[in-house]
């Protein structure tokens, strides 16, 4: 029960329903939920430890509100990790690794067809996440998912991206695809960098900032 909990609770969060610094009134949730408050409290406590929720005491939990620089970060770690998954799974070239990613691409041209930019931005996760399984390093797997990459989405307004052609966004996943089906890695990892690299512009677009101003 506690795991079901926590992965419906960090769902909730990346998916937008619980929204950025709103505050969690436990006992109004677990009856959302129909749960107890004890695998919420816990789950709440691992949340936290991962830094999506954030706890002020004496007073209340809170879902974190993410600052620019935040998200800046999160979303870069997509280039450092994306384009080597890539290249590890050329390497394999699993063909019914490619036949899940054309049907992804399918999916994300049905998804912009519909005007649904939080489905697309669902489907390129599940995409991307697809290939970082498929590379089968466990570090890196672990690492991707822990950075929460799909928690940016819902607050970026990718507006141009619904303005293109239906199937814009699925023809330039297919040379993904294609670089992985002919086992074509370096192709492959230079692809799938210029894809996060366009997918980052977008996100400086929205909140008005580049990763390079950032001071680490």
């Amino acid at each position: 029960m506690n795991d079901r909990t926590y992965h419906r609770l960090k769902e909730s969060i990346y998916r937008g329903r619980l929204r950025p610094g709103q505050r969690i009134v436990e006992r109004d949730l677990a009856r959302r939920m129909g749960v107890s408050r004890i695998p919420l409290r816990e789950s709440l406590i691992r949340l936290e430890t991962e830094g999506l929720v954030r706890s002020v005491p004496y007073s209340a939990t809170f879902v974190e509100d993410l600052s620019p620089v935040d998200m800046l970060e999160i979303y870069s770690m997509r280039l450092l990790l994306e384009p080597l998954a890539t290249r590890l799974a050329a390497i394999k070239g699993d063909p019914s690794l490619v036949e899940k990613l054309k049907r992804l691409c399918d999916q994300m041209t049905r998804d912009t067809a519909s005007g649904s930019m939080a489905q697309l931005d669902r489907t390129d996760y599940r995409f991307h996440h697809t290939i970082v399984l498929a590379s089968g390093h466990k570090r890196l797997i672990r690492a991707y998912e822990s950075a929460h990459i799909r928690i940016v989405g819902p607050q970026v307004d990718f507006a141009n991206v619904m303005k293109q052609p239906a199937d814009t966004t699925a023809r330039d996943h297919m040379k993904i695809v294609e670089a992985i089906e002919q086992r074509d890695s370096a192709t492959a990892e230079k692809l799938a960098r210029e894809s996060v690299r366009l997918g980052l512009r977008y996100v400086e677009q929205a909140i008005g900032m580049t990763l390079d101003q950032i001071q680490f």
